[in-house]
């Protein structure tokens, strides 16, 4: 009879490990990690690019506050920056889990007038995309779920995002400059 009742715990804990979904983060995952940053600034010839969270810690069910700002530094009193639909764009990762989390382009040679020593501020808008044929079944859940929702699902995230810009060139008359400037921040969200 022991036998059988030890049978049973070993069958029932290799279900209930076998069982554990991605989508399930433990407080003790999250412990394991330290956010180092919610500021970056990184500056490039006549441009400051920052990256802000504006908190370390935020809860299941919390708007995300992340944002990214170009500032002009240079000595005109404008300049005009050429991009995609988003001057600045916000690809992350959820450590824990491991799953990047892309960003969608949806148009392409659009313009905005930076003025000198005004900070330009495009807020993270979620997208991401994923393939239901290709991708695994537990990165396509998460994906769906991340979507879905206001929030973010709890996870610990590093945001490497860029400002990615061309300016007309000063040099050479109807050539472009471009620019493409980094930050990282990283944040946790909890149950």
């Amino acid at each position: 009879m022991n036998k059988y009742f030890i049978g049973s715990i070993i069958t029932s804990l290799f279900f209930l490990v076998g069982c554990h979904s991605s989508d399930s983060i433990s407080s003790s995952e999250l412990d394991e990690y330290v956010v180092s940053q919610t500021t970056d600034e990184t500056i490039q010839d006549d441009f400051i690019f920052r990256l802000v969270s504006e908190k370390k810690e935020y809860n299941e069910g919390e708007e995300v506050a992340l944002y990214g700002e170009i500032e002009y530094i240079g000595e005109k009193d404008e300049v005009t920056i050429y991009h995609s639909s988003s001057a600045v764009l916000f690809p992350m990762e959820e450590k824990i889990r491991g799953y990047d989390i892309g960003f969608a382009v949806d148009d392409i040679g659009l313009s905005t007038t930076l003025k000198q020593g005004e900070p330009y501020q495009e807020k993270y808008v979620k997208s991401g995309s994923y393939s239901p044929d290709q991708d695994p079944e537990d990165y396509v859940s998460f994906i769906r779920d991340f979507l879905n929702r206001d929030d973010f699902p709890s996870g610990y995230y590093v945001v490497g995002a860029y400002a990615d810009f061309s300016v007309d060139a000063e040099e050479n008359e109807g050539s472009r400059e471009r620019f493409k400037i980094e930050a990282a921040v990283d944040f946790k969200v909890i149950e």
